[in-house]
């Protein structure tokens, strides 16, 4: 199989890549800029194809930047990683959102109708109101804020092609240097050893550890799946008690932490509260889930000892 992953620095892409690496599966990465590294998940202008081998550059906003990269690749499979992912960005732009989440997963996926390709997109709980989560992909999605919205409009159209996979998933950390995944704001609060990390205690999701969602997403694609599925962690857990369970298991003193409401935050995009999603379908397709939050917290304090040493 040949695979083409849009958005292939970010922190899911990296992943997938590797993930496909170890499985023999020739990869094609494109970054994208659409609009900076401030607003955009998964980009990373700095590369192209002369610098870095199987290295695509795509403008998922422009159809004939889409099919150039689709015709260059002629990928069996696309995992369109990348969107707009600075959620209060999206509130205060959302005519950008717009055009990113939705109009370029529309855009990727009449490209690979054209080219035969399957699609695998990468959804978010967020397109739920968080009013009586955990959900499942049954659920009816009812999203409160642009980015939500614009994530569902984007699900929508690449459901529209046969065969397309929607992966929806939440809290997606690892240990990636450089990164802004929770975790890894977490441990820049903690070596900074001045000040305070104010951490919403009301905000429920399912953390999920990056590696192990690329290695259940390319599961599923191997395995022909199709449609919307959920895989996140198994534990619903609220961000406050997250950061202190990391903090418990990597040995950091949990005291710069300070838990607040959501509402005090003053965040410009509502978030949904009492969100999370089920995992009851991959547990009845594939016999299992992504491990739970200390269990990938572990494998995270090894690596941390590792960098520490090196």
């Amino acid at each position: 199989m040949k695979a083409l992953i849009i958005g292939v620095s970010g922190q899911v892409g990296s992943n997938l890549e590797r993930a496909c690496a170890a499985k023999g599966i020739k990869v094609y990465g494109a970054d994208i800029n659409v609009a900076g590294p401030a607003a955009m998940s998964g980009g990373n202008s700095g590369l192209s194809v002369s610098q870095v081998p199987e290295r695509l550059h795509i403008d998922i906003t422009k159809p004939d930047s889409a099919l150039a990269v689709l015709e260059a690749a002629a990928p069996e499979t696309v995992f369109l990683c990348a969107a707009m992912t600075y959620v209060d960005g999206c509130e205060k732009n959302p005519a950008l959102a717009e055009k990113v989440n939705a109009g370029g997963a529309e855009i990727a996926a009449d490209c690979c109708r054209r080219f035969g390709s399957k699609l695998v997109y990468l959804s978010t709980e967020y397109v739920f109101d968080g009013k009586s989560g955990p959900y499942s992909e049954a659920d009816t999605p009812n999203p409160l804020s642009v980015y939500g919205r614009t994530k569902l409009q984007g699900e929508q159209a690449v459901l529209r092609l046969s065969g397309a996979l929607s992966i929806r998933t939440t809290v997606v950390y690892s240990y990636a240097p450089g990164e802004k995944n929770f975790l890894m704001q977490l441990l820049a609060a903690a070596g900074a050893k001045t000040g305070k990390m104010r951490v919403p205690n009301d905000q429920y999701s399912n953390p999920t550890y990056a590696p192990e969602l690329a290695e259940f997403i390319l599961e599923l694609v191997l395995k022909n799946k199709s449609g919307v599925y959920n895989v996140v962690g198994p534990e619903r857990l609220d961000r406050y008690s997250f950061a202190l369970k990391a903090c418990e298991i990597l040995g950091l003193n949990s005291s710069f932490l300070v838990p607040v409401s959501t509402s005090d935050l003053a965040q410009a995009a509502a978030r949904p509260l009492y969100a999370g999603l089920k995992t009851d379908k991959i547990m009845a397709e594939l016999g299992r889930v992504p491990s739970g939050a200390t269990d990938a917290l572990k494998i995270i304090k090894g690596l941390l000892s590792n960098a520490c040493s090196a």
